[in-house]
C-alpha cells in the first residue's frame, strides 16, 4: 500500500508527542530526521493470500525494521500505519546507515526463505528543525512527516529517496563508506508542497542502479514560455516525420530470468514485478536485432535473438541452451587398466562482441590415471 495519498495530515497523538520530545531531550537536539516506509504491493498481498498470510508477512517486516531502528537506541519507531512505519533520528547519517541496513536485512530475510513472498520496502528520509526550546512544535513536526511520506511515494521497492537536507547533512559523515553510490534525480513537485523538492537516491547494493522516480511530475528546466515554444516545433517535427522517427517501446511477456544482459553486458531493467503477465523494458533498447542473455554457471548460458521494430514490441523470449563442450571419464583403482586415453571433436558456436555467431571446432584430449 501506498500511505503517501493518506498523509495530508498525519495525526500524531499526545503520547507520541510526549514520546518524540522525550527522544528530542536524551538526544539534545532541535532537528530530526524522519523516515517513512511501506511495503509495496501489501494490499495486493493481502487480497491474493489472505489476511492470516498478511499479517504473519507483515510481522516479519515490522521485526526487522523495528531491530534495525531502534538497534543501540539510534532511532525511534512512533507508529506503524498498516504496513507504513513512521520513525525519526537525531542524526541524518545514521537514518542514511539504518535506511540502508533495512534493505540489506531484508535482502537477507528473502534469500534465506522461500515460505513468503520477497519483502520490497521504499522509504523516504527528510531533515528538518521541530522543535524550539525542547518542545516539540507538532504542526512543524506534521509538515515535515508529510515530506518524508510525500518523497518515498516516488520511490520504488528496495529504493531509498531523500530530500536534500538529509543528503548535504549525511553524505560528508559517510564519506568512507566506498561502497555508498549518490544519486540527484533532479527536483520534483510534491502534492501539498508548493516548491519542487530536489530527490535524491542512496545505494549501497553491489549491483544496484539508480534509478528515476517512474511517477511524479519533475520540473522542468525550461522557463515555461521557452518551454512552450520548444514543445511547439518538437511536435511539429515529429508530426512531419512519425514514421521514421517513431520510437520503440519493448514488452517482454512471462518469462523474465532475474538477470538478463543485452548484447554483450548492459544489465535489462524491467518496470513491475515478477507476477505480471508483460513489463517494459527500462533499459533504452535501440532498433535493429540484438541477443538476450543469461548466466546459468560460467560454461552454460541461455540466449535468445531480439529484433527491435519502431512502435511498441510485444516480445516472448525463447531462449536456446549454449554449453561450453566437455569431456568426463572416471579410472577406478578397482580396474586392472588404470589409464584412459580419449579424444573427442566438438562443433559448437558462441557470440563476440557485436552479438554475431561464430562457429567453432575444438579437439579435447583427456588423460587419466589412477
Amino acid at each position: 500500500m501506498n500511505h503517501a495519498n493518506e498523509t495530508n495530515n498525519i495525526a500524531v497523538s499526545s503520547a507520541e508527542i510526549l514520546s518524540i520530545q522525550s527522544y528530542i531531550q536524551s538526544k539534545n537536539t532541535a532537528v530530526l530526521t524522519i523516515m517513512f516506509t511501506d511495503i509495496k504491493g501489501f494490499t495486493d498481498l493481502t487480497e491474493q493470500k489472505g489476511e492470516q498470510y498478511a499479517t504473519q508477512f507483515r510481522t516479519h517486516h515490522d521485526e526487522i525494521l523495528t531491530q534495525v531502528i531502534e538497534q543501540d537506541g539510534a532511532g525511534l519507531i512512533i507508529k506503524f500505519i498498516g504496513d507504513a512505519v513512521m520513525a525519526v533520528f537525531s542524526e541524518p547519517s545514521v537514518a542514511v546507515e539504518r535506511a540502508l541496513k533495512i534493505q540489506q536485512r531484508l535482502d537477507d530475510f528473502n534469500a534465506a526463505q522461500q515460505e513468503f513472498e520477497p519483502i520490497n520496502v521504499r522509504i523516504g528520509l527528510h531533515t528538518g528543525q521541530v522543535s524550539i526550546g525542547n518542545t516539540l512544535q507538532a504542526d512543524v513536526f506534521g509538515r515535515h512527516v508529510n515530506r518524508a511520506a510525500r518523497i518515498e511515494s516516488l520511490a520504488d521497492g528496495g529504493q531509498i529517496y531523500l530530500s536534500y537536507t538529509v543528503f548535504d547533512s549525511a553524505k560528508g559523515w559517510l564519506a568512507n563508506h566506498k561502497n555508498i553510490q549518490w544519486q540527484n534525480h533532479g527536483r520534483y513537485y510534491l502534492k501539498g508542497i508548493d516548491e519542487a523538492i530536489e530527490i535524491y537516491e542512496v545505494l549501497a547494493r553491489e549491483h544496484a542502479i539508480p534509478k528515476a522516480p517512474l511517477q511524479g511530475n519533475k520540473q522542468r528546466s525550461f522557463p515555461k514560455l521557452l518551454t512552450s515554444v520548444i514543445l511547439v516545433l518538437v511536435t511539429v517535427a515529429l508530426t512531419a516525420a512519425v514514421f521514421y522517427l517513431q520510437k520503440a517501446e519493448v514488452y517482454f511477456v512471462r518469462f523474465y530470468p532475474e538477470a538478463m544482459y543485452l548484447d554483450n553486458a548492459q544489465p535489462i531493467a524491467l518496470a513491475g514485478e515478477k507476477i505480471d503477465q508483460s513489463r517494459k523494458v527500462i533499459t533504452d533498447i535501440k532498433r535493429g536485432k540484438h541477443i538476450v542473455h543469461y548466466e546459468v554457471t560460467h560454461s552454460y548460458r541461455y540466449y535468445a535473438d531480439l529484433d527491435i521494430q519502431r512502435g511498441i514490441n510485444n516480445i516472448e523470449l525463447k531462449f536456446k541452451e549454449l554449453r561450453l563442450p566437455s569431456v568426463q571419464r572416471y579410472v577406478s583403482s578397482l580396474v586392472k587398466e588404470n589409464k584412459v586415453q580419449e579424444q573427442q571433436t566438438f562443433s559448437y558456436a558462441l557470440y563476440d562482441n557485436k552479438g554475431d555467431k561464430i562457429p567453432f571446432n575444438v579437439d579435447i584430449n583427456l588423460q587419466l590415471s589412477s
